[in-house]
């Protein structure tokens, strides 16, 4: 109870690993003091879904990741961005908003690992990304690598709709930065979460929906 005022100062003297709401407002100032947060759409109809395991599913640019590479596709297009991410394989990319929330989930992980229950983990964690395997694949996995994170399946869908694949992991909840990823999930009967950052705040469904401030 905060009495109406916003609950976002007290985020991070409680440590909040993930902040969820329906306000997208709260959520906008969640990510701009450093919190992992994602405003939440219901899903259009119901998936069964597991009762014995919690299924985590990110999108990886502008989510896990800073949407570094996903300023070259949106501004340069397909084929600098293939050149940048050869280019660059080896350099991690920077984090996004929500590596810490993946950070958290990973020491629940390894409490189970170091009692030999792997395959016994009550927590599964999926990357969800539009990138292909064999073009710009392997930058995300060196970068989480680099980072000492574990994700347990990364799924790479060449720009390919997502919804259709969330139909058959069936996550509890999916997070993505670009609102016809959102759509098209909650149409899956994922619960979704919007993650509001990066330049696809700028665009819909590929089309510029607001002009990109000039460079001084």
């Amino acid at each position: 109870m905060t009495g109406g005022q916003s609950p976002i100062g007290y985020l991070k003297a409680y440590m909040t690993n993930l902040y969820l709401s329906k306000d997208s407002e709260k959520v906008k100032e969640a990510i701009e003091e450093g919190i992992a947060a994602a405003t939440l759409f219901a899903p259009n109809k119901k998936m069964e879904l597991s009762e014995s395991q919690l299924r985590v599913a990110f999108d990886g640019d502008a989510v896990l990741f800073s949407d570094e590479s996903e300023i070259i596709v949106k501004q340069q297009g397909l084929d600098e961005f293939f050149e940048h991410e050869k280019a660059n394989v080896n350099i991690p990319l920077a984090q996004g908003p929500l590596k810490c929330f993946l950070e958290a989930l990973g020491r629940l992980q390894r409490k189970f690992y170091s009692k030999n229950e792997r395959l016994n983990c009550p927590i599964r964690t999926f990357l969800v990304t539009a990138r292909s395997a064999a073009s710009s694949g392997a930058r995300v996995l060196k970068t989480l690598r680099s980072w000492g994170l574990e994700i347990d399946e990364a799924l790479f869908l060449a720009g390919a709709p997502k919804g259709p694949l969330l139909e058959k992991i069936k996550p509890h909840i999916f997070f993505d930065d670009q609102m016809f990823h959102i759509e098209g999930a909650t149409e899956s009967g994922t619960i979704a979460a919007h993650v509001p950052y990066g330049i696809g705040q700028k665009y819909h469904k590929g089309k510029l929906i607001e002009q990109p401030e000039k460079q001084k």
